[in-house]
């Protein structure tokens, strides 16, 4: 008998696409004996924030409310999901299954230069929940991986994992995206003088202020620490006439980031060049949440920010304080 290269775990859930979620799921509910979970309506990343270009509605599996169907409609023209239906039919996206390792899982296909939908892993930081996709080439259907922790419950899906969803698709409607490009530095502009942003960015003390970095303290040795949930990390921070650097002593190899000044008619410019290592990914990533703690940073200085501009930015650096945490080092 074969050994399979990847076992599978129990089924977690299907999904189909349809014109009429509200039809679809009252025939498998009268007719077949599924059960209602819940109706959850999602930006997938169409419309503009506040508004849903996805609808939901999630039945249980009939005799096991462990496993789910989700009934996916488009609720608008330009929805991922309208499209895909009008290009290949109502009917079965993607079957999910549950694995242990999903890094491991995740490791074996791309040896086996067996098609994924993206080359990383997506994750949800506030739950945990792992997932990737294997292309529909194969199977003329999309297989999902999934890897849930207590958090991500069986039956829930949130709107990262939706959005994640809708990029798996889009090169089978002629809407790839193109492969991304790092960025080599972020600039900004602070209307303050380069003494008070230079004096404000040498105190770690300032870091919960304007960065993801919330949980910087001074150990009993005088010395700066980071706490992560895989272990603190020394932190120092450097400062000359044009530059203030911080480095975390991670045990594989240090980790660097400059800020650097200089005088402009707007009062400083400051350019943070991408540290030397990272993925194209991870500095992308990077740059959004420079661009936001660059907001930040203005308010500290007392500089007036839109009120808008502000809580979009509080909100990228609470996410990303999420990530930070949880990760084990650079």
């Amino acid at each position: 008998m074969m050994t399979p290269l990847l076992p599978l775990g129990r089924l977690d859930h299907y999904t189909l696409i349809v014109p009429d979620a509200a039809a679809c799921s009252r025939f498998h509910m009268e007719v077949l004996g599924f059960g209602w979970v819940r109706e959850q309506k999602v930006n997938a990343g169409s419309v503009p924030e506040g508004e849903y270009d996805m609808l939901n509605h999630v039945l249980h599996l009939p005799g096991d409310p462990s496993r789910t169907m989700v009934v996916t409609e488009g609720l608008t023209e330009d929805s991922i999901f309208r499209k895909y239906l009008d290009a290949h039919g109502p009917g079965i996206h993607h079957v999910a299954y549950a694995v242990d390792d999903l890094a491991e899982a995740f490791r074996k296909l791309e040896d086996a230069e067996i098609p994924l939908t993206s080359k990383r892993i997506a994750h949800d930081p506030m739950s945990g929940l792992r997932q990737a996709f294997i292309s529909r080439d194969k199977t003329g259907y999309f297989i999902e991986l999934i890897e849930r922790t207590e958090e991500a419950e069986e039956g829930i899906f949130k709107s990262g994992n939706m959005a994640e969803l809708a990029k798996s698709m889009k090169s089978y409607i002629g809407e790839e995206e193109p492969a991304a490009t790092a960025p080599a530095a972020v600039v900004g502009e602070l209307p303050v003088r380069l003494d008070e942003v230079r004096a404000f960015l040498s105190e770690p003390a300032n870091l919960p202020r304007w960065t993801a970095h919330q949980t910087v303290y001074r150990g009993d040795d005088g010395r700066w620490v980071e706490r992560r949930l895989a272990g603190d990390i020394p932190l120092d921070v450097s400062v000359e006439e044009r530059r203030v650097s911080f480095a975390w002593e991670f045990a594989e190899r240090p980790f660097q980031v400059h800020f650097d000044l200089e005088e402009s008619e707007a009062g400083v410019r400051v350019t943070v060049p991408m540290p030397a290592g990272i993925t194209t990914e991870r500095a992308t990533r990077t740059a959004d949440a420079i661009e936001s703690e660059l907001v930040l940073l203005s308010d500290a200085l007392g500089a007036k920010v839109e009120a808008d501009k502000l809580d979009r930015a509080r909100q990228t650096m609470g996410r990303f304080h999420l990530e930070v945490y949880s990760r084990k080092g650079a």
